[in-house]
Parts: structure tokens; sequence; C-alpha cells
């Protein structure tokens, strides 16, 4: 890892990679459980996911995804999009999660991570044209979430730059961790992904458009698989 060269040296990776950390779809969500009962909560995590995995597919900078994770259904939904897996034997959180899958793509010789959550059901191949836009002249670039001071996403070149700090206030976390390293963060406020679904509020403030994301979460509905990339990721 070469953390250390000097900022106008920096030119956006080639090989590009977005990483997603997801919890098992039983346990996501138990802040909603006010409004959602266990089986709708796991559809919602699983309809997230899928939102935002079609979105990265399409996504150009992108060479390639990993989902870490030890849900098996979330392994084959990420699969179908033609993402890479990353079994997280540990169940040790988001930024245990997050770390694994940095130091695999940093060990692979990957040129950078974008890490995505994958419970922004607004996010679009705008804002993720945007975030890569970005690289080209930040190493580090950041979305604050809308809500609780939290980070919704994180690009570093390369992956390994900075330690992940996910959770309420990490905004200013990672703020902080980037430019002790010596890399001013680029910081994009984008509507999409910074608003993520984690308590009822969320839910309300969702815009209508984005309604067809959640339908697809009601119990029963039909959820077929994408038809899966010509080209088979490889990490």
């Amino acid at each position: 890892m070469n953390s250390h060269v000097p900022a106008g040296d920096f030119r956006i990776p080639r090989d590009l990679w977005a990483l997603i950390p997801v919890k098992r779809f039983a346990l996501a969500k138990r802040r909603l459980a006010p409004q959602l009962s266990p089986p709708e909560r796991a559809a919602l995590a699983k309809a997230m996911l899928r939102h935002v995995l079609g979105v990265l597919a399409g996504c150009r900078g992108l060479a390639g995804i990993l989902i870490v994770t030890s849900d098996p259904e979330a392994m084959a939904l990420a699969r179908a999009f033609g993402a890479h897996v990353l079994p997280d034997a540990v169940e040790s959180g988001t930024n245990a999660a997050v770390r694994a899958g940095m130091a695999a793509l940093d060990r692979a010789g990957k040129g950078g991570v974008i890490v995505v959550p994958g419970d922004v059901p607004g996010i679009t191949r705008a804002e993720m044209d945007a975030v890569v836009d970005a690289l080209a002249s930040a190493p580090v670039v950041l979305v604050p979430a809308t809500r609780d001071g939290g980070t919704n996403l994180l690009a570093a070149c390369p992956p390994a730059l900075m330690a992940p700090s996910f959770g309420p206030s990490s905004f200013a976390r990672h703020l902080e961790t980037a430019q002790a390293a010596g890399r001013e963060p680029c910081v994009l406020h984008l509507p999409g992904l910074g608003h993520d679904i984690d308590v009822s509020a969320d839910l309300a403030a969702l815009p209508a458009a984005l309604s067809p994301v959640l339908l697809r979460a009601r119990p029963g509905a039909a959820r077929p698989l994408p038809s899966p990339l010509e080209e088979p990721l490889s990490l």
C-alpha cells in the first residue's frame, strides 16, 4: 500500500471496486420493529440490496463489486449480479466486515474501494458517477448521511488507506482520519446516497418516487433475480 504519495500525483485507479457489507437479512433493521414484522424487515433489506446492486452493476468506472456477508440469500443475490462474495465468518459488525473487504482488495492489488451500504434505496447511477469523477482529484471521497452525522459512502485509494469507523457521528471521524493521513477528502452531499433506512422516521421521509423499491419488500411480491453479467468478476 502506497498511502504517502503526494496528492498532486494521484490519479483515479482503473481497478476501482465497490464494497458492500451486508448483515444477515433475518437480523436486519431491528429498529423498524414497531412498523415492520421480522419477515417484512428481512424482505425490505433484501429489496434494498437488490436495488443497490443493480445500480452498481451499471456504474461506469467500477471494475467489480465485493460483498461481505454470512447470509446465503445475500450471497446468491450478489452472484446473480456478477459480484464477488467474501464470507463474513466472524460477524463482528459493519466495521469489521468493511476492514476485511478492504484488506482483501488491498492484498489483491486493487486500486481503490467505494464502500456503499446496502440500505440506500435512493442511490442512483448519476450519484455513483459523481463519486467516481471526484476520485479523479481526491484520494478520499465521503458522503454524509442526512441524519445522525453518519457516513453513507466512503471511497479511498488505495483500499486500505484509512480505517473505517461507520456508525452515528462517523462522518466527523472519517474526516479527521483522512486529514490525519494527509488526505483532504472531497465531500459530496447526495440526497439518494445520504438517505439510509434505519428508523421509522427514515421510512416516513422517503420520497414517493422510491416507493417501488419498498413495495418489492412486501411478503409475496414477485422478486425475480436479474440476469448475471456477461463477464464473471474475479478478485
